[in-house]
């Protein structure tokens, strides 16, 4: 037992010393392990108290940082306690203590004979004594792993390159080739290649100790957007690692029911917009719109278990549905992009009494106009803000406030104004709209995407591939090129179109054109962009990625191609959720 104690800090994380390592060997891996359990049973006998004591201070892996070059202290500026926002990503529990489960000082409790995997490198994996509850519910054993990542050296990661208004261009290298109109007024349904990168690559397979949700044949790795592009010949995507997809429905083709049926209607042409409304245990709605000259809104119905319930039309009788936007509500505000277009606000909950009845909404004014996307802003409850904005060289984003909450708010009286840009600095919100359409003539021609987060608007322009960040509360905003300061594989080069909120870290944003139109992130504090997916041969090219919506899990997320009609179903390997 002396001979133990003496050489358990050994190759492990944080130990003291200054050839300390972050990896350990596999089979010196077990014997740690081994000698952890001898310390551990000796200390029930009140011989060796002080060794896993909860009383003893944690301290920080001396050196770490993540692959972004961020140390622990960057995470206690930017996160809360416990790291909601990251730790599901970057597994920065095992370094910083304050990461750790709730972002407490205290060991891990040590009542079972598994070690805790907060002192290893995750992927690391030890010979269990007791059973482990797989999801099959038989024991299985769980084996050492074989091969060991390669952590690069912190000297040797980027460094974080902060949001500016003239970003710094990545070192990579960015290239991977590979019926007529309805009249009338709105009705509603009736029920019926490899290339050089400065970010340091994963290439091992990282086990899980945690059981999994489903059962999978997939392997199980590390989600690193954009870190290592794997190819789906059959989908003829590139996925980020850690990912899985497969194809769920087919422009001109009827759905696959759960209960082996076929969907009374066949999967709706050209997708666009989406969202998810969130029916409780009874599962969750995906709506999405149609652009085609005839329009219209559809629902796909999941249940809790992301199997497909059913598919029914929404809303018809409408043109060009291009974007929307869910409201606090949870309703789904469909918008019509021709000269004289409207936003239209749709219920898709069948218990609800507004259910399949549509209802033309005050964003649009009398005159209407191209709309795109729609956004809120409901840090005030009782008076939410929504943003729309236009596909057009005049078009003005517009801001509505509401002057109460729930689904009659959006047609009643409010307040509506238009976006100005000032200079390249500041903004405001005027109610000439003649002003605010030179001002979009001027900064922001076709504006296409839109989103709020933490009080900050973000919407992106297709004609110029910009992404402004307007501050809600100064009145200041910042602009950037999208894609430009760009991680890992891939390349976002084409125009920017949607913008979905992720979960305080990420902003998801969709591709028009290009030879590899795909699916991309933004990290909201340091402004680069990475994979999430994209086209992998040509039978993609000059297509639209649209339909960007997460389960209310967040364990599934969607998206797919306007033009070739498919709609896809991604999901992380490790059963985590999308952060």
């Amino acid at each position: 037992f002396v001979i133990a104690l003496a050489t358990l800090g050994d190759g492990i994380p944080g130990a003291d010393g200054a050839d300390a390592v972050n990896i350990v060997e596999p089979e010196n891996r077990y014997r740690i392990y081994l000698k952890r359990q001898l310390v551990k049973r000796k200390s029930d006998q009140d011989d060796f108290e002080s060794i896993d004591s909860p009383s003893l201070p944690c301290t920080d892996t001396p050196g770490w940082t993540d692959l972004l070059g961020n140390t622990c202290e960057w995470y206690e500026q930017k996160d809360e306690p416990g790291c909601p926002a990251y730790v599901a990503l970057w597994g920065v529990e095992e370094h910083c203590c304050y990461c750790k489960s709730n972002s407490t000082n205290e060991t891990t409790n040590e009542s079972t004979l598994m070690p805790s995997t907060s002192e290893y490198e995750e992927g690391t994996t030890f010979p269990t004594l007791v059973p482990v509850i797989a999801p099959s519910g038989n024991p299985i054993e769980i084996q050492v792993p074989t091969q060991t990542p390669t952590i690069l050296t912190s000297t040797e990661r980027p460094s974080d390159v902060p949001i500016s208004f003239t970003p710094t261009p990545s070192t990579s290298s960015l290239s991977l080739t590979t019926t007529a109109p309805t009249t009338g007024q709105p009705t509603t349904a009736q029920p019926v290649s490899e290339v050089p990168s400065d970010y340091p690559t994963l290439l091992t397979r990282t086990p899980t100790l945690h059981p999994s949700v489903a059962q999978s044949d997939s392997p199980t790795e590390q989600f690193l957007p954009g870190e290592l592009l794997l190819s789906n010949k059959e989908l003829g995507i590139e996925l980020s690692s850690g990912l899985e997809a497969k194809l769920i429905a087919s422009t001109g083709k009827k759905l696959k029911l759960v209960d082996g049926k076929k969907s009374s209607l066949s999967f709706h042409s050209r997708m666009d917009g989406a969202g998810i409304i969130d029916l409780g245990d009874r599962g969750y709605v995906y709506v999405s719109n149609s652009e085609e000259s005839a329009g219209g809104v559809y629902g796909l119905q999941f249940n809790l278990a992301g199997e497909i319930v059913d598919y029914k039309n929404l809303l018809s009788n409408t043109k060009r549905n291009c974007g929307g936007g869910l409201t606090p509500w949870n309703t789904w505000v469909s918008c019509e992009e021709w000269k004289r277009g409207q936003c239209w606000q749709v219920s898709a909950d069948p218990n609800s009494q507004n259910y399949l009845m549509a209802q033309k909404t005050m964003i649009g004014g009398s005159q209407g106009g191209r709309f795109e996307s729609v956004a809120t802003d409901n840090r005030i409850e009782q008076s939410p803000v929504f943003f729309a904005t236009e596909d057009s060289k005049f078009g003005a984003m517009r801001r509505f406030q509401a002057n109460s909450t729930g689904w009659h708010s959006l047609h009643t009286d409010g307040e509506l104004t238009y976006l100005r840009i000032i200079d390249n600095k500041n903004f405001e919100w005027t109610k000439n709209l003649t002003a605010a359409r030179e001002s979009a003539y001027s900064y922001y021609q076709h504006s296409e995407g839109v989103s709020v987060y933490d009080g900050r608007l973000y919407f992106t322009a297709k004609s110029t591939q910009k992404l402004f960040v307007l501050d809600l509360e100064s009145s200041t905003y910042q602009l950037e090129t999208t894609g430009l300061i760009f991680q890992g594989r891939g390349s976002f080069n084409a125009s920017p179109d949607q913008v979905i909120n992720g979960t305080k870290r990420f902003l998801y944003l969709t591709e028009s054109g290009g030879e590899t139109p795909g699916v991309y992130v933004r990290d909201i504090h340091t402004g680069k962009y990475m994979t999430i997916f994209e086209a992998g041969d040509e039978r993609y090219l000059n297509d639209e990625t649209v339909g960007v919506a997460f389960s209310p899990g967040r364990h599934f997320m969607y998206a797919g191609y306007q033009i070739s009609g498919v709609l896809f179903e991604f999901r992380r390997t490790d059963n985590l959720p999308f952060p």
